[in-house]
């Protein structure tokens, strides 16, 4: 009995020991070194998918946090094909609180890329006035073009930094994401305080459930994840993303 006990707990161990370790380095890394605190490290979730086909893989590793005043925070590294690499990074309030949206998008190859850097509003009223000079700063030095893309426009607010399959300077839009967050941080997510206007609270909810739509709607991931690993994958690592409140229905379902 004993033997057989022993067993199953290497058998645990074994299993535990093969989730693949948190990414702390690159763009990720610099989210953790600012954020980690915050953070509940003890209760979270992690998917991970990977195909490989002609020595080609298609992967995802998606690892999702709660927080104080957060509903998720999602930190992704991706790869299509060995054509694509990228990270995601969205920090999603709790519609009970006053936080606004951390997103940050660095994807594509070494000649294209595509990028989004946002402090997203979840009501009308936020002062933008620790952002603008950082915006101003970096808008300028790297040549950020108006946005063209109307969903993109539709969950940003007037300081987004982007860029569209073009060329950009990434050592350079590192560091305008670090100055991002620790403005997030310091002047939105810790001072953050609980709504306690039902109608306030309410329109935070739409504007964080649209914010999950229209970047799911338009984003090409889901498609590129059914036809490399089945629907019930890509269905799961849709779930994940977006099943806490206030949660989207599973893609074709209305």
């Amino acid at each position: 009995m004993l033997w057989r006990y022993l067993q199953r707990t290497d058998r645990k161990q074994s299993l535990a020991m093969q989730a693949p370790a948190p990414n702390r380095t690159g763009p990720l890394g610099t989210f953790f070194s600012r954020f980690e605190a915050h953070l509940n490290l003890e209760d979270y979730s992690q998917f991970f998918s990977n195909r490989k086909k002609a020595g080609r893989d298609t992967y995802l590793r998606t690892d999702i946090y709660p927080a104080e005043k957060l509903a998720d925070v999602i930190l992704e590294e991706y790869g299509v094909r060995n054509k694509l690499q990228g990270n995601v990074i969205v920090a999603l309030p709790d519609p009970a609180w006053n936080v606004p949206v951390f997103f940050y998008q660095l994807g594509g190859n070494d000649r294209q890329k595509i990028a989004m850097l946002d402090i997203s509003p979840t009501l009308p009223e936020i002062d933008y006035t620790p952002l603008i000079p950082v915006y101003e700063k970096y808008r300028s030095l790297l040549n950020i073009q108006p946005c063209k893309l109307d969903w993109v426009n539709r969950i940003s607010s007037p300081y987004l930094l982007q860029c569209e399959y073009t060329e950009l300077d990434t050592e350079l839009f590192g560091e305008a994401m670090y100055e991002y967050l620790c403005i997030w941080i310091e002047h939105y997510y810790v001072p953050g305080s609980r709504l306690t206007d039902e109608a306030e609270i309410a329109q935070a909810t739409d504007a964080i459930r649209e914010f999950k739509r229209i970047l799911h709607d338009n984003d090409p991931a889901y498609g590129i994840f059914e036809k490399a690993w089945g629907k019930p994958v890509a269905d799961a690592f849709f779930y994940l993303e977006t099943r806490n409140h206030p949660s989207l229905p599973m893609p074709g379902v209305h």
